[in-house]
């Protein structure tokens, strides 16, 4: 009884004391952030990587400082080559009829006026009689005014006569510059058609309007064709249009007039250097990429239309960077790391954020300050040392 007597008496000792005390006092001093939502800056201690002297010596680590400043990289994209504007060109017939001769064939060079096909067409035919009669009519009127002048002012003719003749003449005048204009719309000249009024078979001659290689033949001889028909196609290679596909990022730093380089990597390494012509102001709906048109002159035929090249293009950064050495940049698993030197012998393991890089230089966000020093060599060696101070601490 005595010991329960006891125990009743602790037990409403401890309740007191608990209701004089505050909640405060019965917690931690300080209560500290989750590990799981600390940065791994504030849960991690730098990792250094040190070497003794034998290894210092064995190695020679080379390193260089980082500069922060704009930087000009290089981008490869890739492009597509068609014809150069005025190098290209559709030869159509402007009205039907027959085709009775044919001069050229795939793949021949022909020069820009060069007969290239002869058409047996009725309508043409129409077309020169209209402008051979016209013109007929308008030497007979134009003379017949001639005359009637002289009457009328010698009192033989009245003067309605003269402005009758006169109004006639007007009319065979337009008639006559109707049908010359329609001839011109074939390429026919009022000389020609004059020649022709002399043939019983006047055949139209369709000619080439540029300088090139015969590239799609789509007629044969003999086929009936119709007005504004494609009868084939004609190509100078001499200078071709390069589409570009440049991602917007990389648009930005990008002027008409910088430089380009044009690369075909077999079988004999061709370049050729060229510039930016234009950029187009929105993106390729196929790709979601800038588009970047380039003129270019070809170098022993290339490249042809209808390849698919490699472009090297030149930019500018649009805001100060960090710039080191490719070398100097590796990976620990998927964090790109930098060995940034903290005194002789001593390196840290540096995470950094890559911007660019290129065949030269990696461009960097953050993780390295201006002025700092990296290990450009041996890096793969440094990454060894901090793999095996690593698996010998576990």
């Amino acid at each position: 009884m005595r010991t329960s007597g006891f125990t009743w008496l602790l037990l409403l000792w401890s309740v007191s004391a608990c209701q004089k005390a505050p909640v405060e006092a019965l917690l931690p001093g300080t209560i500290g952030v989750p590990p799981s939502l600390q940065s791994a800056a504030e849960t991690a201690a730098p990792r250094i990587v040190r070497l003794d002297s034998a290894q210092r010596r064995v190695l020679q680590v080379q390193t260089v400082p980082v500069a922060y400043r704009h930087a000009t990289y290089t981008v490869s994209i890739p492009g597509e080559v068609y014809p150069a504007p005025g190098r290209m060109a559709q030869v159509a017939t402007p009205i039907d009829g027959r085709v009775v001769r044919l001069h050229v064939h795939d793949g021949e060079w022909v020069e820009a006026g060069q007969v290239l096909l002869e058409l047996e067409s009725l309508s043409f035919a129409e077309l020169v009689s209209a402008f051979l009669q016209a013109q007929a009519e308008e030497t007979y009127l134009k003379r017949q005014v001639a005359r009637l002048r002289q009457l009328v002012a010698e009192q033989l003719t009245p003067q309605s006569t003269l402005d009758q003749t006169e109004a006639d003449y007007l009319r065979a005048q337009a008639r006559r510059q109707a049908a010359a204009v329609r001839l011109r719309a074939l390429g026919i000249t009022p000389e020609a058609a004059q020649q022709w009024g002399q043939h019983e078979r006047p055949l139209l001659p369709l000619r080439a309007p540029i300088d090139g290689y015969v590239d799609q033949h789509q007629v044969e001889l003999g086929q009936a064709v119709r007005a504004h028909q494609t009868l084939m196609t004609l190509v100078n290679p001499t200078r071709v249009h390069i589409r570009g596909f440049l991602s917007p990022d990389d648009a930005l730093g990008l002027q008409p007039g910088d430089s380009v380089t044009l690369v075909l990597e077999v079988p004999d390494s061709l370049t050729l250097q060229a510039e930016v012509h234009t950029i187009n102001p929105a993106l390729d709906p196929e790709n979601r990429a800038v588009v970047v048109n380039i003129l270019a002159d070809t170098r022993q035929g290339w490249p042809r239309p209808g390849q698919s090249v490699r472009l090297w293009i030149r930019l500018r950064t649009p805001r100060p960077v960090y710039i080191v050495p490719l070398e100097a940049l590796t990976y620990d698993g998927q964090q790109a790391i930098v060995f940034v030197q903290q005194a002789p012998g001593a390196y840290e393991v540096r995470p950094v954020t890559v911007w660019r890089t290129d065949a030269r230089q990696a461009l960097l966000l953050e993780g390295v300050r201006a002025g700092e020093v990296v290990a450009v060599h041996p890096v793969f060696s440094l990454k060894a040392l901090m793999r095996y101070a690593e698996f010998a601490e576990e």
